[in-house]
């Protein structure tokens, strides 16, 4: 059957101001006016005047199998909510493990990912931890690579008390497995290093790159909006130098991360420093325990929402950081370029991943499809999990 939207401002990411798009099965055939399905054939027709249409998100970095963040057994997170996903207009993932490979493993995020496809969404994952050497499904990095298509890189860890103080040399051992596992499998694939809160910030990736000539586009430093230490200053010059930094949004003081900078204030300064746009992504590190605090005491936990990703990008836009557009694209067509997944844009020939908005004000997600599937309907996740309710118990009370 054939998806009609009509009447729609589109953001592609770019502005193409009001058009209609045509959907058939899971992928967008037609953008333009007026346009119209071939006669005799079923069509749900969507009347979008007043709304803005975008590209579903892609979140690069996501622990959809929960994640405790050093906070003990009571930090403990656990598999994601579904709606949490859906309803932030968010359409791809990428999973992760965090630093709590004993508890958790790779194995479980891979079935996890594989689960979330099922049900609808587009999903990769990462292979590997905080640590060298790292865990891996197949016993070799190479291997999770090339022969995994869902394994579209390596996590890794610097400068953070709970890696093994990775030097130069450990980096490059491993991106060159990355490196080579990709070749094979003629598969694009990234090294992606979670930035901690050690006064070293980037100087190892910075040292990989000076000592082996690397392409600094292969090795995507995360959580760069930390202001203590500020990191922010080291990840500039590495968008000039051709590299991709990834933000997170939760890492905020205003989200209880005292050492993160908000990503709508970090975006400004990047920019009028000279950062390049197009090398900056940001994803949500959802699914995390994160504290209350109060008066500088920690006084309960919540759990970090997907959906402040689609905060940051409204507050961009609306606060005259850069326009929506712009704003869209840190969160879209950039990191589907930084991936090599042709996701992030909503043209002819891709993945009907597109959420219907209410507007540039406020940007609440009203519809949202993945692959052509309706998941959200009136800001609305249309179900909440695959299972049912058990339809026997009530013949037996």
């Amino acid at each position: 059957m054939f998806i009609l939207i009509q009447g729609a401002e589109v953001y592609a990411p770019e502005y193409m101001g009001v058009q209609d798009l045509l959907i058939l099965g899971h992928k967008i055939i037609r953008v333009g006016e007026n346009l119209e399905t071939p006669a005799g054939f079923k069509c749900d027709t969507i009347y979008a005047s007043g709304k803005i249409v975008y590209p579903g998100f892609v979140d690069n970095h996501v622990h959809l199998i929960g994640a405790d963040d050093g906070q003990g057994p009571m930090g403990r997170t656990h598999d994601i909510a579904w709606a949490d996903i859906v309803e932030s207009g968010t359409t791809t993932v990428v999973g992760c493990l965090g630093s709590s490979r004993f508890v958790r493993s790779l194995h479980q995020l891979y079935i996890k990912a594989l689960e979330l496809d099922m049900m609808g969404l587009s999903t990769y994952m990462y292979t590997g931890s905080f640590v060298i050497p790292p865990p891996t499904l197949t016993g070799e990095i190479r291997k999770d690579i090339y022969l995994i298509p869902k394994v579209i890189g390596l996590k890794t860890a610097i400068s953070d008390t709970t890696t093994n103080h990775h030097t130069w040399r450990d980096l490059a051992a491993i991106t060159a497995e990355v490196r080579y596992g990709a070749g094979v499998a003629n598969k694009h694939a990234v090294t992606h290093v979670h930035v901690g809160r050690q006064r070293t910030r980037m100087d190892r990736i910075f040292e990989l790159i000076d000592n082996t000539g690397l392409d600094p586009a292969m090795v995507i430093p995360t959580h760069i909006n930390r202001r203590n230490p500020d990191v922010m200053e080291q990840s500039i010059e590495y968008t000039k130098m051709g590299g991709i930094v990834d933000l997170s949004s939760l890492m905020r003081k205003e989200e209880g991360t005292m050492t993160g900078l908000k990503p709508e204030y970090a975006v400004k300064r990047m920019l009028d420093e000279g950062a390049v746009h197009e090398n900056m992504t940001m994803s949500s590190d959802g699914n995390v325990p994160q504290l209350i605090m109060e008066e500088g005491k920690r006084v309960g936990r919540y759990i970090a929402p997907l959906d402040l990703n689609r905060r940051e990008v409204r507050d961009m836009a609306n606060n005259g950081v850069c326009s929506l557009t712009d704003a869209l694209k840190i969160m879209t067509s950039n990191v589907g370029k930084a991936l090599g997944i042709q996701k992030g844009r909503i043209a002819e020939g891709y993945d009907a991943d597109i959420v219907i908005a209410d507007g540039v004000e406020n940007m609440r997600v009203e519809k949202v499809y993945a692959k052509g599937k309706l998941l959200v309907d009136g800001g609305s996740a249309i179900w909440k999990t695959h299972f049912q309710k058990d339809p026997y118990y009530n013949q037996y009370n």
